[in-house]
């Protein structure tokens, strides 16, 4: 066995001449990376250009696919040439998302980059160490396989932990090894706290399930977001919309690449976003500048609340009253009424005493009139004290947004402050006061696909595509996240807090899953306790994430480049799938395998009798026939979508082949909450969240200060914020270009630069103020960062793996923002918080 503590060097230069020849691609692939990132720090010199005169592509072969650089699965076809290595990655000009950005583009770096994970490894010394061997794939699976059954025996299958990023296979892996802890991944540190808020306010889902209107809008508000962070499709519909003449204000404490454009950007100060809302709702009410008609109509807003905070239902006045019939103040006939009474017009205002069943008598007003009292503590002259921003602009932007029936995009990634369930509750409020909601231009549910699930419950049992159905002791357990955060969708923090603790039950063994741990999650020194007391850490992945140090067994999987995947289309408004049509096989020396292949392999080897409940059996173990599997899979999953839409299994294979997508629905306005209730408690929007009264949360979302830090008080003292880019991700850091093009620096205002004697260029040391945490960074002095505040890339640097060698240590440059964050996860909710504060030293 050959100890593995570096990788091959002798690609190095070979990834240079790659990088080289394949910058013509990017030049015509994306007009983005010219406009933002090649002009930065001498990219193409002349005697680079020189070279890559002489770098002919010769003749391609192309295929449709699906880009997995983030979650957003834009559509792109890829060009390989005779050889079949990848050449290029242009957009599918009609995909419904359509976009390619940096990342998208980095594949063609990735798949043959020198520090890639070539074969199976097995640790060879002390965790953290970073020392392997290379060992073949019969024996790595056979190893990782006994040691969780070992586990599993001792422990119980919930023992076993699944942590992931955007990989499907884990459930239907899950449930057959019987953990509930399947399912675990990145959200808490991404869209866990917004996910939460669409749930409360909208009865809606994850980001997918809810979007702008973008090229139809008329008036777009990003607040501390930007669609140049993910989805290039919705950056595209950004674009156009303003193409056609609308406007867009960017809210947020850095300029973030859209704000580069004909953009308005409003520098705020951080965690005060929900005065800022408050603030613009208290102006679009006292100006009467809301939709009355959507609002009496649509929302809970002229519901009766009691003094206990509950709503008032004909069960508190009636003998025999339906508990379900919501009471509002009628203006007509000056007295109570259930609110779907026909001719009824509700008081929004309305304040007063009410008799109940009983005879006792309470006070009640609507939830119109507290959202009111509520916002007019935020009045633009108190919420300029508190973010910083004039009131003039406060009052102007809330009055051009009402005017414009303006849309303001319900986030992504939100994991900043630990107060954006409420910030993105009050973005949704919002658009319902405007009465934008599910219209052309406004804040729209998406179209469903219906496509079906691998894997599902139903009745006590798991079901699959494949027509089989099974108990599994899954079922018997709730998540280990659950437990503590009943509204997450996923917070890994709780799997940390089983480990170190044995509570609920021990957690002994983690898979860890196409992600990042080290640049995903918050309090690093927590992290690597835990990491320390696990019996066994198994890592798949393809480039050497710092999470690698720590695992006892590597195994290598495949970049997206070389899948063939079928999926719904998300981050558009309209119903359509997607397929890749081809693939691109690993470079040689490359023994990668499909995630779904090893999770089958491994359950072989455990319980070959669950395996073969789906008809996976020995003969998939020659990975050469396992293409056989996954075309059952995708076969049936053809099946079940044409029947979900009457149609044919071979008319939808033909049109995805021929296209890479099949458009199913187009987007079909004013549906819900018009025509469709919605899958909140009243059926409609609630201003008012109904939800979290049974948690003893306060209905009305609010400002407070950010619970994350400790706030900067010192003159040399600051917000640290993070945030993502169109070249940001966890993979496409290693990417050779990223040496050049990346910017891992720290942005400082240029008044708090003079004031510190800090230059551009120069070297300063960052102390976080609540971990004493220490790292060094070259700063960037730059107007497009609010003073009092630094700013960072996450993902982008500060790594610290061994197995980082080479002339790709510039990975190691700058810093990792989550290292300066204490670790703060919101009740309930269990959103993280990764922005800080930090004391600034020049060096």
């Amino acid at each position: 066995m050959k100890e593995v503590s570096n990788f091959n060097k002798d690609l190095v230069d070979k990834s240079r001449r790659d990088f080289i020849k394949t910058s013509i691609a990017i030049g015509v692939t994306t007009s983005l990376i010219g406009s933002i990132v090649l002009s930065r720090e001498r990219l193409f010199e002349k005697s680079v250009q020189k070279e890559i005169m002489l770098q002919p592509f010769g003749k391609a072969k192309e295929f449709y696919g699906i880009c997995g650089a983030c979650g957003a699965g834009c559509g792109i076809k890829i060009g390989v040439d005779e050889s079949g290595r990848p050449i290029y990655i242009t957009a599918n000009p009609n995909h419904p998302q359509r976009g390619i950005c940096g990342r998208g583009v980095a594949g063609l770096w990735l798949w043959n980059h020198p520090l890639r994970i070539k074969k199976p490894m097995k640790r060879a010394g002390s965790r953290g160490e970073g020392r392997f061997v290379e060992i073949d794939w019969s024996q790595a699976l056979d190893e990782v396989a006994s040691k969780l059954k070992e586990i599993i025996s001792r422990y119980g299958a919930r023992s076993v932990v699944i942590t992931r990023h955007d990989i499907r296979w884990n459930p239907l892996f899950g449930y057959l090894l019987g953990t509930p802890n399947f399912d675990i991944g990145h959200e808490s540190t991404c869209h866990d706290a917004g996910t939460a808020a669409r749930k409360w306010v909208l009865g809606a889902g994850g980001p997918p399930t809810v979007d702008p209107d973008y090229e139809n809008a008329r008036y777009l508000l990003f607040i501390g977001r930007t669609p140049a962070t993910a989805s290039m499709g919705a950056l595209n519909r950004t674009m156009k919309s303003r193409e056609l003449g609308s406007k867009i204000v960017v809210v947020d404490p850095r300029m973030p690449e859209i704000a580069y454009a004909n953009v308005e950007w409003i520098p705020i100060i951080p965690g005060t976003d929900a005065a800022f809302l408050l603030s613009m709702i208290h102006v679009i009410i006292s100006e009467k500048l809301y939709d009355e008609f959507f609002v009496k109509n649509y929302t809970n807003a002229p519901f009766l609340i009691k003094p206990d905070k509950k709503l008032l239902t004909e069960a508190d006045i009636k003998d025999g009253g339906d508990p379900n019939a919501y009471i509002v103040y009628d203006k007509n006939t000056g007295s109570l009424k259930k609110y779907n009474e026909k001719g009824v017009d509700p008081d929004l205002m309305y304040s007063g005493e009410i008799v109940l069943k009983d005879g006792s008598k309470i006070q009640v007003k609507t939830a119109f009139l507290l959202l009111a009292e509520r916002a007019s503590k935020y009045a633009p002259s108190e919420a300029e004290k508190i973010t910083g921003i004039s009131a003039e602009t406060i009052t102007r932007i809330a009055r051009e947004f009402a005017l414009a029936k303006g849309v303001a995009d319900d986030t992504w990634y939100a994991a900043k402050n630990g107060v954006e369930t409420d910030v993105v509750s009050l973005i949704l409020i919002l658009n319902a006061l405007v009465g934008n909601i599910d219209k052309r231009g406004g804040l729209c549910f998406a179209e469903s696909p219906k496509f079906p699930e691998v894997c599902w419950v139903q009745e006590g049992y798991v079901y699959t595509i494949l027509g089989t159905k099974f108990d599994s002791e899954a079922l018997k357990e709730k998540r280990i996240d659950k437990v503590y955060y009943p509204e997450t969708v996923s917070t890994f923090d709780a799997v940390l807090d089983a480990i170190l603790t044995e509570k609920p039950y021990p957690v002994k063994a983690l898979i860890v899953l196409g992600t990042s741990i080290f640049t995903r999650d918050v309090n690093i020194e927590k992290i690597k306790k835990a990491l320390e007391k696990l019996d066994l850490i198994v890592f798949m992945d393809f480039m050497p994430q710092d999470i690698i140090d720590y695992a006892d067994y590597v195994l290598p999987t495949r970049i997206y480049l070389e899948k063939e995947e079928l999926k719904a289309v998300t981050w558009t408004l309209h119903a359509a799938v997607e397929m890749s049509t081809g693939h691109v096989e690993p470079p040689p020396g490359v023994d990668a395998r499909d995630e779904l292949w090893i999770f089958m392999e491994i359950l072989r080897r455990i319980y070959p009798d669950r395996a073969a409940l789906i008809g996976y059996t020995e003969e998939y173990a020659d990975y050469t026939r396992f293409h056989e599997f996954e075309e059952m899979i995708k076969d049936k999953l053809i099946e079940a979508l044409a029947k979900n839409w009457n149609m044919s299994p071979d008319d939808i294979k033909r049109e995805l082949m021929n296209k890479g997508f099949i458009m199913l629905k187009r987007k079909s306005y004013e549906t819900r909450p018009y025509k469709t209730p919605l899958a909140t408690p009243s059926g409609r929007v609630e201003i008012y969240r109904l939800s979290v009264l049974k948690y003893n949360l306060d209905p009305l979302p609010d400002y407070y200060p950010p619970p994350a830090y400790t706030l900067p008080k010192a003159s040399n003292e600051f917000y640290l914020v993070n945030g993502k880019g169109p070249l940001v991700s966890a993979h496409v850091a290693f990417a050779y270009p990223m040496r050049y093009v990346a910017d891992r620096s720290v942005w400082m205002n240029p008044e708090d630069a003079e004031r510190l004697g800090v230059r551009d260029g120069d070297l300063i040391e960052l102390e976080g103020i609540d971990t004493g945490y220490k790292a060094v960074a070259r700063v960037k002095v730059t107007n497009k960062v609010r003073k009092g505040v630094l700013f960072t890339y996450s993902y982008m640097g500060g790594r610290f793996s061994k197995l980082i060698t080479g002339s790709y240590g510039f990975v190691r440059e700058g810093v990792n923002p989550n290292m300066f964050a204490k670790g703060y996860i919101s009740p309930i909710v269990g959103a993280a918080a990764t922005n800080s504060s930090v004391r600034v030293r020049k060096l």
